[in-house]
Formats: C-alpha cells, structure tokens, sequence
C-alpha cells in the first residue's frame, strides 16, 4: 500500500491523475471532445483570418499599391468643357515634372461593335503605350507586349484577353488578325491582369490593347480618359497623389474636375477590416473554449464529490494540501490537453486537405495558430480546474472520511 509524504514526485502525481482519469474514461472521452470543438475553431479561425488577409493584401498589391489613377470628372450635365480634361500634355507633365514617378500610362477606350461566329458584340478597345503593362501589373500569357517600335511607327496591332481570344479561335474566318473601325489589326499576344479586380477596371472580358498613337486615329479630340501613375514605392504615395493634383490645378481652370485615386488607403483599409474580422471571429472561438472550460470545470467538482472519501484517506495518511491540488489540476490539464491537441490536429487536418482538391487556393498554416490553441486550452484547463482543486484540497479529512 502506497504512503503519501509530504511532498510527491511529479510523475507519480501524474501517475495518479491518468489513473482516476481512467476509471471513469467514457465521462473523460465526452468532456474532451468539447476542448476538440473549441481548439479546433480557434486554429480554424486565425488560419482562416490570416490567409484571408494575405489573399486580400495580395490581391490589392497585385492591382497596384503604388498605383495613382487620375481620371477625367462628370457633372450631372454630362463631361466638362474639353480644355478641362486631360491630355497628352498632362501625361508629359506627370513624366517629366513630378518627381517619385516611376512609371505613367495614358488610356484612351472606345467601344466598337465587331462580329464574331455571326454574332455582333460589343468590344473594349483601349489605346495604351508599353508603360501599362508595368503600371497596370499585366501579365503576358502568349507573344509580345506592344513595344516601343510599334508606338512610334505606328504599327496595326493588338492584344487580346483569354476570353477573346476563346471566342476568335472558334470563328473559321479568323486568321491572325481583327477588324476595328475598317482597319486590320494583327494580334501579337494574349493578356490578363495578373489579380482578379472583379471587373472594377477599364479592362473586361471581350478587351484589346492597341498602340496610343493608333488609337488617335478615331478620336475627334486630343483628350485622354485616365492616366495611371506607378509610384517609386508606396509610402510616397499620398505626397505624389498630392502633387499630381496641384499639377493638374495649375495647368487646368479647375482641380475639381479630375479625380484622383490610389490603392494605399484601400490597402490599410483592407488590413483593418480583416483584423477586425479575425478578432470577432476570435471571440466567438474564446466563448465556445470558455463553454468547454465550465463543462470542464462541473465535471470536476462531480469527481472531487464523488471521490470525497478517497480524498480523506489520502490525507490522513500524509497527503497535503498541495499534492491534492497539483493531482486535480493535472486531471483538469489532462482534459483540456488531450482535447486540445485532437483539436489542433482538426484545426490543421481541415485547411491542410484543401489542397488536395483544388491547386488554385494555397492556405498557409501559421505556427501561432499552433502555439495559440494549445496555449490557450492549457489555460482554460488551468483556470476551470482550478476551483475543483482549491475544493479538494481544503476538504476536512474528518469530514471527507465520513462521507457516504
């Protein structure tokens, strides 16, 4: 027969601990599986609000976060007066003038109607220069980008979307070459944007790019749509923005007929609105942990009344007060522990496996995710545990001998 001293060995104490846990394994199975639900949504949630992030951050910065756009402004009555809108004089200004620019590009669109296969549709035709495919972030997917050479000669060629060039590979009429306003173009690549931007930009599905001095063929006016400005690094976007508009003031009767946009504040915008996000998400994850701390924590003081009489013979046969309470503590950590790592295997398993299915979404699973479930299981082990424990080791062993 055992005889307690004053002080045990931890690892007899544990010892202990596994085995009252194991007399009653079915009620300890369904306690733990609470601490699996509450782990498993804590990982889940700063997986899930991590990645979340980092795909909008990336998809943002992939737009451009350096990236000022500046763009002609309509009243209610329509465009204003021509010599208010931009031009090609503006875009050399920009270039020339504005220092931290890294790169401008002009934009002029029309909307042709060609038809493709029989069926008439309507086509975004965009005038651009090769400083686009820079600031616009646009990624080649088959031939070339319109060059400088064929901006200054003027050269009849284009770039298609994917979708367009779908659609024109399914024509038999289609030979390498498209009809805009009765002039013949020859496609020399395939484009996209390297983000999806959901079709917020001048670019749509059925789009193709043509050189700027091309373009002005068909324009009855020297004016320009948009210009978008690729700053030297992001955190002089707000002065260059600044200075663009005071540039644009003193070459034009009035400022407020431009409008001027860039991506920084979206960007921390966005990174608020994501923590924001994963910090609601994180308490709703805390209130289902502090749920299975208090099942946790009732079923202990089940065990501490139940085994009341075992308790009074171990302290009358030397068992302080301290033994007590280390054993039941452990039993409580035992609980939250042991859910708490099935649950962390969950939490990962889940996010892990998507990767599986789809190649297309690649979701990282961060080390504080890790270190944050299990951390915090221990500590809702160690808290709701703890009254049990005080319970146990304050009990009168006269008292706790004499219960039935």
């Amino acid at each position: 027969m055992f005889i307690f001293q004053s002080k045990l060995p931890l690892f007899e104490i544990l010892q202990n601990a596994i085995q009252a846990l194991r007399r009653n394994w079915g009620r300890t199975t369904l306690t733990s599986l609470s601490m699996v639900v509450g782990t498993a949504s804590l990982v889940l949630v700063v997986v899930a609000g991590k990645s979340g992030r980092a795909y909008t951050l990336e998809q943002i910065q992939g737009v451009g976060s350096n990236l000022i756009i500046v763009s002609n402004e309509s009243t209610d009555a329509g465009t204003r007066a021509l010599a208010d809108r931009l031009n090609f004089d503006d875009l050399k200004a920009i270039q020339k003038d504005v220092p931290g620019v890294q790169s401008a590009a002009a934009v002029v669109t029309t909307y042709p109607t060609i038809t493709m296969d029989g069926t008439s549709r309507r086509i975004t035709l965009i005038g651009t220069s090769p400083e686009y495919q820079q600031v616009r972030n646009i990624e080649v997917l088959q031939g070339s980008f319109i060059s400088e050479s064929d901006q200054k000669f003027r050269n009849k060629v284009c770039m298609i979307t994917q979708l367009y060039a779908k659609k024109l590979a399914l024509d038999p009429f289609y030979r390498g070459a498209i009809d805009f306003y009765g002039i013949q173009f020859k496609v020399i690549g395939i484009f996209r944007e390297r983000v999806n931007t959901f079709g917020q930009t001048e670019i749509s599905d059925y789009c193709a790019l043509i050189p700027l001095p091309v373009m002005r063929y068909f324009m009855t006016t020297e004016t320009i749509d948009q210009i978008y400005v690729s700053a030297e690094n992001m955190q002089i976007v707000p002065e260059l923005t600044a200075e663009i508009t005071r540039l644009l003031i003193s070459r034009h009767r009035n400022h407020s007929y431009y409008r001027l946009d860039n991506l920084a504040s979206i960007l921390k915008a966005a990174n608020k609105i994501s923590l924001g996000l994963t910090l609601v998400l994180l308490v709703i994850a805390a209130i289902s942990l502090i749920a299975s701390g208090i099942s946790i924590m009732n079923v202990m003081l089940i065990t501490v009344t139940e085994r009341t009489r075992e308790i009074g013979i171990k302290k009358a046969v030397g068992a302080s007060r301290g033994v007590l309470l280390m054993e039941f503590l452990l039993e409580a950590l035992i609980l939250s522990g042991g859910g708490g790592l099935a649950g962390i295997g969950l939490g990962v398993a889940v996010p892990y496996s998507v990767r599986f299915f789809t190649s297309a979404i690649q979701i990282k699973i961060p080390f504080e995710a890790i270190a944050l479930g299990f951390g915090v299981t221990l500590l809702v082990g160690l808290t709701f545990g703890m009254i049990p424990a005080l319970r146990a080791s304050r009990l009168n062993p006269v008292e706790a001998l004499r219960y039935e």
